[in-house]
C-alpha cells in the first residue's frame, strides 16, 4: 500500500472513535447523542477502512493497521478529550473526515486502474 492509503486508513479511525465517544456518556463531552447518523458512521468507517486495506495491498497488513490505529488513536483521543474537549472533538472530526476522503480517493484510484 502506498503512504496515502496507510495514512487515510489510520486517520479514518478518528471519525469512528469520535462518533463512538459522542454516542456514549463521557465526562469530557457530556450526554450521548443518539442520532442514527452517529450509529451508521461507525460501521461505515470500518467497512471503508477494510475495503481500502483489502484492495490496495496485503490485506493482513491493512487489517493490522486498522486494529493498531483504533487502539493507538483511541488512547490518544481519550487523553486529548480530558485536556481539551472542544478542540479535540473538532480536530478529531476534521482529521477523521480527511481520512475517509483519502480512503475514498484511494479506492477510486485503485478501482479505475483495475478497469483499464
Amino acid at each position: 500500500m502506498d503512504d496515502l492509503a496507510y495514512l487515510s486508513i489510520a486517520l479514518a479511525s478518528l471519525l469512528g472513535l469520535t462518533t463512538w465517544a459522542r454516542s456514549t456518556h463521557t465526562r469530557a463531552w457530556g450526554e450521548p447523542s443518539t442520532s442514527r447518523r452517529a450509529k451508521a458512521l461507525l460501521p461505515a468507517t470500518l467497512l471503508l477502512q477494510a475495503c481500502t486495506a483489502w484492495l490496495t495491498g496485503p490485506w493482513v497488513t491493512g487489517i493490522t493497521l486498522i486494529a493498531a490505529a483504533w487502539m493507538l488513536l483511541g488512547a490518544a483521543l481519550v487523553q486529548a478529550m480530558n485536556q481539551w474537549p472542544a478542540r479535540t472533538q473538532r480536530w478529531a472530526l476534521r482529521l477523521g473526515w480527511l481520512g475517509m476522503g483519502g480512503c475514498a480517493v484511494t479506492l477510486a484510484a485503485t478501482l479505475t486502474q483495475g478497469i483499464h
